[in-house]
């Protein structure tokens, strides 16, 4: 039988074609449109954003932080037998108790972070001297546990010398919890909230150049880790003191406390991969409070954010990669999806929205040209039997 063309056919032919080349534009664009998304999120990956790209000569670095505030523990004769479990369960205030003994105490805390990336207790120290630290009792450290510690989150001001390549925040008189008062709050003393503990980390691309250094002085409590690993170890109920670490041109990480010589940590951090600074810190004392620390030369992740300045303007914060488990959302933020992200989300929603729309508009203008076509031939024919 001979073939019949006309308009509809021709027309609905056409509709069919645009269709199958629409369907073709679509794969091709959302593919390109989810390959721009990676490579967008890819250049916001921290190992991908240096500190000297972007930031200004005084530039205020906000950085993420994560409060506890915790509840003093009852005194308890530390002489008597009787007391021994208590003693091994106390946590927090000393002075107030008549423990005068204070000091450095190494060994506290596991070298390895748990799965969780928070430090692991090691049991069966000295009972007075290693204040209470302990695995029955140490889950209060770090998270919020009833009645004993809770949880706020808050920020850190660093501010970036671009002449000394330094971030650095500095407080002699560190009591970040002082406008919280709840049930585990003691502001008797001197107004202010002393005990609390808090962690952070601070992502940053080795350089191995051997001019990165990270120095911290802190009393009480401080740990301070790379990857998951010990690198400073100033653990116990004391003044003030320094630690630091430094990575050599082989990527080793030397690290010491006070006056000691720094000795290789176990940590590498070849030039060009990335790693993150855990630091964790406990004020376990209602004596002084200082919380100091300085990066040099190294370059720290960091981005622009809206929350990370109290003003109508974006400001600068550390920047952080999801899909840590130890990321910390900033202040306000309650959703760990990148801006970018969520732009890219919203883009390729309406791009489909838009393509659904002109699929089902050719669609139906080829389903109705091809019915038309076929009704039409079907006519023909009919007339061409009868005429026949």
């Amino acid at each position: 039988m001979n073939k019949i063309y006309n308009k509809s056919q021709v027309l609905g032919s056409v509709a069919l074609a645009a269709f199958v080349l629409a369907v073709v534009l679509m794969v091709s664009g959302m593919a390109n449109t989810v390959n721009e998304i990676r490579e967008t999120a890819i250049s916001r990956a921290p190992e991908a954003i240096l500190a000297s790209a972007g930031l200004d000569e005084g530039e205020v670095v906000s950085l993420p932080v994560s409060y506890y505030d915790q509840k003093a523990d009852d005194c308890v004769n530390a002489y008597e037998f009787k007391n021994r479990d208590a003693l091994s369960r106390r946590q927090f205030e000393w002075t107030r108790c008549d423990y005068q003994a204070k000091g450095l105490e190494q060994g506290l805390v596991d070298y390895y972070l748990s799965e969780d990336y928070l430090p692991v207790a090691l049991s069966g120290g000295r009972m007075v001297t290693n204040k209470g630290v302990n695995s029955d009792a140490f889950e209060r450290w770090f998270s919020a546990v009833d009645g004993k510690s809770a949880s706020y989150p808050g920020m850190l001001q660093m501010k970036y010398d671009a002449t000394m390549a330094e971030f650095s925040f500095y407080n002699e008189s560190f009591y970040p919890l002082d406008e919280v008062q709840n049930e585990l709050s003691d502001l008797t003393r001197d107004a202010h909230n002393h005990l609390f503990t808090m962690n952070f980390s601070v992502p940053f691309t080795a350089l191995a150049d051997g001019n990165e250094v990270f120095e911290i002085e802190a009393d009480d409590d401080t740990w301070v880790y790379v990857g998951d690993k010990l690198v400073i170890d100033m653990g116990g109920v004391h003044n003030a003191i320094i630690g630091k670490f430094m990575i050599n041109e082989d990527g080793e990480v030397y690290s010491g406390v006070q006056d000691e010589d720094l000795a290789f940590s176990g940590v590498s951090v070849p030039a060009g991969e990335s790693a993150i600074v855990r630091i964790f810190h406990a004020d376990r004392d209602s004596a002084d409070s200082r919380f100091n620390m300085k990066f040099t030369g190294m370059n720290l992740a960091t981005e622009k954010s809206e929350f990370a300045s109290n003003d109508e303007e974006e400001g600068v914060q550390i920047a952080y990669d999801p899909s840590d488990p130890t990321y910390q959302a900033p202040l306000g933020v309650t959703s760990v999806v990148q801006p970018d992200t969520v732009k890219g989300f919203i883009l390729i929603a309406t791009i489909e929205g838009v393509f659904v729309v002109i699929f089902a508009v050719l669609m139906a203008v080829s389903l109705r040209f091809i019915v038309k076509a076929y009704r039409e031939n079907k006519e023909k024919r009919d007339r061409m039997d009868l005429q026949g």
